[in-house]
Order: C-alpha cells, then structure tokens, then sequence
C-alpha cells in the first residue's frame, strides 16, 4: 500500500521537485520535461472512486481519493506545471524549479486526497514551498511580499486547523465532503478555504505577491493556490449561499482594480480575483449545471491564465519594463 502511494501523480510530482534541487544541464531539462507527462498518464489510468490509505495514530488518512471534479483540477494543474516548467528552463534559478514542482504536487495532492487531514498538510505545504517561489526573484520587494503572503497564508491555516480540531474533537466524520451543517468549526474551514481564494477582505493578497515574484515564479503562482480553494470550496461547500455576495464582491473588485492599473502583471493578478470570484458564486448556487461550470471554468482559467503570464513574463525578460505606458512599439523592440 505505501508502494503504491509513492506512486500517486501528487506525491510523483512533490519526489520529482526535491529531485530537481540537485540537478541540472540536460538531467534537468529531461526531468521538467517527463516528470509531468508520467503524472497525467497515471492520472488517467487510476479509476474513479479509488481510495488508498495509510493508518497513523487513531486516523485513517486518505492521501488518494479520486473523483471525476478532483481529476480534473488535478489534470489542469499537471498541464500548468509542465508548460510553466518548460518555460521556466531558460532562466528560473534551481530552487525556483525545484519548489515551484513541491508546490504543484502538494495542490495536486490536495485535489486527489479523501480527508481534511491530509488535505491540510499538503495546504500548508503549498503556503510554503509558494513562498519560495516568490522570494527566488531575489529582490527587496519580493522579500517583503512574500513575507506579507506567508503570514496570511499561515494565519489561514491556523484558522483552517482550528476547524479541523473542532470537528475531530466531536467525533464527526473528517472524510470529503462530509462537514456538519452549523457551528463554530465549519465556519472556520470555509474562512482558511476563502483565504486562498482570494476572498475579502483578504483580496490584496494576490495583486500584492504575485507580481513581486519572477517573471516565471508568478505563472506557477497563478495557477494553483486560488484553484485549490475552488475545488476544496466545490468538494465541502457546494450550495453555501453566503458565497454568492462574496463571489460577486471578487468579481467586482478585480475588474475595478485591472481597469485602475498600469502594469500588465498586475492587471492579470487581479483578473485572477475576477474570475475566481465567478467561479465562487457558481459554487455558491451549488446546483450540478453551476458546479460543472465552475469546474470547466478553473480548468480553462488555469490555462490561459498560464499562457498569459507567459506572455508577460516573456516581454518583462525582454525589454525589462512591465507597465503599459512603457511597451510603445513592443513588436519592434521584441525583433531587435
């Protein structure tokens, strides 16, 4: 059983970063490359409602449990590595790479686990190894940013394990899905999922720490931290309707914010709280046509989000300027 744990598209993905921190030349560019594409053929060849376990202490901890909403966030998140990884060969440092592949693993994992347990050490392992990404730029602002979005970030997981205690303590169910229907810790486990997600009042967060990051640090950061709130909001939230005013104050925000701003990077840091904010208030309204939406929306989201800060982040290594008072005649500059 640890044999075929070892073997999950999360867990392959998290071996395959620790792997890359001591790699590099084409041994690097080889493991970028197939690390993922092994992940998406596993994925697809384990059927649907698999479970695998482990027993640690009084808990059973589900670290797979594949349903078809978890196998599709989890298929648009190995798609996002490999293409954010492909572009980051040519100038993303080691430790970069290496933790931004521990980051897509761990939501990867999040997506394919079966409990609240496993769920928060892989969320927590996120926080982290995300931090990494944004101080590998190396510069004063995004040691500043990232230090602000760890503490959040941690804050929202003191929360989340707070909720997580309650319901243990209780001796309710810790198995997906399967929350109470009121009290203290079920509304604690929905503000640690909204923290990630973006939400108010917490909405800054991402157009303060992504663009803080390097040009293919934030592609990585796109696609993952926000999107597994989604889904963990689809898997235990599904049809709470306070998410519907606070999906449209998202909505609302990013789009006033984008149109206020100058810098590219920034605008699409918070068109990623726009779109999130559409996808909460799908979940929100929780019927099975709003569900299947929102989840065909984060997949498209977590691609063309990555192709735009690719976009992006090719002009700023170009011509080393970001705002779009600055990029007259880009095509020229691009040719030179």
């Amino acid at each position: 059983m640890t044999a075929n744990l070892l073997l999950t598209p999360g867990l392959l993905v998290v071996v395959t970063g620790l792997l890359l921190a001591f790699l590099s030349g084409w041994q690097q560019r080889l493991v970028v490359f197939i690390a993922p594409l092994i992940a998406l053929w596993q994925l697809w060849s384990l059927p649907i409602g698999l479970h695998l376990s482990v027993h640690i202490a009084s808990f059973n901890l589900e670290l797979l449990h594949i349903t078809a909403t978890g196998r599709m966030f989890a298929c648009a998140f190995i798609i996002a590595l490999w293409l954010g990884g492909l572009f980051a060969l040519a100038s993303a440092s080691r430790s970069e790479l290496a933790s931004a592949f521990i980051y897509a693993g761990s939501a990867i994992s999040v997506t394919l686990c079966g409990d609240l347990i496993s769920l928060f050490f892989f969320w927590e392992l996120m926080a982290i190894t995300s931090t990494i990404v944004i101080w590998s730029h190396r510069t004063q602002q995004s040691w500043q940013a990232g230090l602000r979005y760890l503490l959040i970030h941690l804050a929202g997981g003191v929360i989340l394990l707070a909720g997580i205690a309650g319901i243990a303590i209780t001796g309710s169910s810790l198995t997906i899905g399967m929350l109470p229907t009121a009290g203290l810790a079920r509304w604690l486990i929905l503000a640690g999922f909204l923290i990630n997600a973006g939400a108010p009042p917490f909405s800054y967060w991402i157009a303060d720490a992504y663009p803080s990051s390097s040009p293919t640090g934030m592609v990585f950061l796109s696609a993952f931290t926000t999107k597994t709130a989604v889904y963990v909001l689809i898997a235990y939230f599904a049809g709470e309707q306070i998410l519907i005013p606070i999906g449209l104050y998202m909505a609302i925000y990013g789009v006033i914010y984008a149109l206020r701003e100058n810098n590219i990077r920034r605008i699409l840091a918070y068109s990623i709280v726009n779109q999130v904010g559409f996808m909460v208030v799908a979940v929100g309204i929780g019927s099975d046509t709003a569900l299947n939406g929102a989840t065909a929306h984060a997949f498209a989201h977590i691609l063309y989000k990555t192709v735009l800060l690719m976009a992006a982040g090719s002009v700023l290594l170009s011509v080393g300027k970001q705002h779009g008072d600055q990029l007259g005649n880009l095509f020229r500059k691009l040719n030179r």
